[in-house]
């Protein structure tokens, strides 16, 4: 599990700081499709990203949700930075007068 995860996001190591997996049988002993894998990745300027994935077989679980969280993760990284920065878009602007800058 831990290789297919590196091999996965190993292009974006150097902007990731943690990856934590978390893998649990929610039904017990009755079987059925109740393996599920919830993963979060934390990566500076964008918080905790999550995903969780949910099969039959615990292997197809783990890699969907590897591949779900690489997704997020190019996602992320497209959006210009402004967009990447929540809660900054709101703050006022100081507006400075035509006579404020002549005098500088």
């Amino acid at each position: 599990m831990a290789n297919r995860l590196m091999k996965t996001l190993a292009r974006f190591s150097d902007r990731i700081t943690r990856v934590d997996v978390t893998l649990t049988d929610e039904n017990g002993p009755r079987g059925g499709v109740d393996k599920r894998c919830r993963l979060s990745v934390i990566m500076p300027g964008n918080g905790e990203l999550a995903t969780s994935a949910k099969d039959e077989n615990p292997w197809k679980a783990i890699d969907r949700a590897v591949r779900r969280a690489r997704r997020i993760v190019v996602t992320k990284l497209k959006r210009p930075i402004t967009l990447r920065t929540r809660g900054h878009q709101n703050e006022p602007v100081e507006e400075r007068s035509q006579n404020e800058e002549a005098a500088e």
